[in-house]
């Protein structure tokens, strides 16, 4: 089987799985969308892309595309994983340390470690997009976000 059957199979299961889940969440009118709405076109795009993705494979000659084998060689898994594990560090503490506190401490972390910026280039750049991160959010989409153990 081609990479690309493949992961078009996976994509559209995965697509409509998010089709299911939006319906349970409600799709409500086009006057007044539901929750599930936007989600259901979004997972609905993607089975489309899907689909066109596996029926152009069978248009593709038997040994022409790349095998799901041949996508894996010489990847670097260095800098992927290192950006899952700070994520996952930062999903962990956003509740206990609040959102300003720990997406500048996300923001600092990826930046020194992946993108070896000066420290102070780095603080600044955490800080500024921490804080317009902040602003967009709190002031002008004035949606709630977590304070954190330190009030912030």
């Amino acid at each position: 089987m081609s990479a690309d059957r493949l992961s078009a199979i996976i994509w559209l299961v995965i697509g409509g799985t998010a089709v299911y889940g939006s319906i349970s969440l409600g799709l409500g009118t086009t006057r007044e969308p539901g929750s599930g709405f936007l989600p259901f076109l979004a997972s609905v795009f993607i089975c489309l892309l899907a689909l066109i993705i596996f029926f152009n494979s069978w248009k593709i000659k038997p040994g022409s595309g790349a095998n799901l084998f041949t996508l894996w060689q010489d990847v670097r898994w260095k800098r992927p994983l290192a950006v899952g594990l700070i994520t996952v560090g930062y999903i962990l503490v956003f509740g206990l340390l609040g959102f300003a506190l720990s997406t500048f401490l996300f923001l600092f972390i990826l930046f020194r470690s992946l993108e070896r910026l000066a420290w102070k280039k780095n603080l600044l750049i955490s800080l500024v997009s921490t804080g317009f991160c902040y602003f967009l959010l709190r002031f002008s989409l004035e949606a709630s976000l977590p304070k954190g153990i330190f009030g912030f």
